[in-house]
């Protein structure tokens, strides 16, 4: 099994659309979730686990626009039904 590599932000932008699942959870507390959810393709567990939890917010503007809305608006390929699954699952 490879080894898996640090990333920052700027790698998410210079390589868009690249990196998997586990290396983005091996990488999340160096990672912006904005720039995670607006560079990345990401699963319905990932984005209800990780980039709605409060917790990994960076600034104020994260805690008011990230929410379910905002996921699925950037991720259309998750159905609302899926995302909101894992969030009861990860939130409740």
């Amino acid at each position: 099994m490879s080894e898996i590599k640090k990333i920052n932000c700027h790698d998410l932008y210079k390589h868009r659309n690249t990196y998997s699942i586990e290396e983005l959870i091996y990488n999340i507390d160096d990672l912006q979730i904005k720039i995670i959810l607006h560079t990345q393709t990401l699963t319905a567990e990932f984005c209800a686990k990780y980039i709605l939890d409060e917790k990994r917010t960076t600034c104020i503007e994260d805690e008011y626009l990230i929410d379910i809305g905002y996921v699925l608006r950037h991720q259309k390929h998750i159905k609302r039904e899926d995302l909101e699954y894992y969030y009861d699952l990860y939130h409740l």
